[in-house]
């Protein structure tokens, strides 16, 4: 299984300083947008694009929804050869890999920052393991998946949870 640096796999593109941002760049790639990417709420296109939101060191996969946006400079935009790397599986890896997390706690010890926000430099200096496309593929999809049926467990237990509130308040009523 073969080790990269992520800066030999990806180009990264940091997002604007919003102070400098035009008028005409009004169509900002928000928070929530990121949340809906990396909860699948949006359809993705076939490019190998990510984007990173730093101050949550979090990565998902750009929609076609919101490709077109304007990044500020919390987050950055990362673009791969998708024969190379799947986007999935690199969310997989950036989100939840061992690999990563120790990677990222060595880089942030004696750190005295209350906000550990990562940079372009240290996060291209992280390695990343890559195994054959297929099996990537493979690992990319179960956590889409799992990210799929984590948010609807979290809705279906928000109906729930009004539901009984609901009945509750009708029987304080009665």
């Amino acid at each position: 299984m073969e080790v990269k640096k992520l800066s030999d796999i990806i180009n990264f593109t940091l997002g604007k300083n919003p102070t400098r941002l035009k008028e005409q760049e009004v169509c900002l790639y928000l928070p929530e947008d990121f949340e809906n990417d990396l909860y699948c709420m949006s359809e993705y296109d076939g490019k190998a694009e990510c984007i990173i939101n730093l101050i949550k060191s979090k990565a998902a996969p750009i929609s076609a929804k919101n490709k077109d946006k304007c990044i500020t400079s919390n987050f950055l935009k990362c673009e791969f050869d998708e024969q190379i790397l799947d986007k999935w599986y690199f969310c997989y890896q950036f989100n939840e890999g061992k690999d990563f997390e120790q990677q990222i706690m060595m880089v942030h010890q004696g750190t005295t920052l209350s906000v550990k926000k990562l940079n372009v430099k240290t996060i291209g200096e992280l390695k990343i393991r890559l195994p054959d496309l297929e099996k990537q593929r493979k690992i990319g999809e179960l956590y889409r998946q799992s990210l799929i049926q984590n948010r609807l467990m979290l809705k279906q237990m928000e109906k729930i949870k009004k539901f009984t509130l609901t009945i509750i308040r009708k029987i304080e009523e009665d």
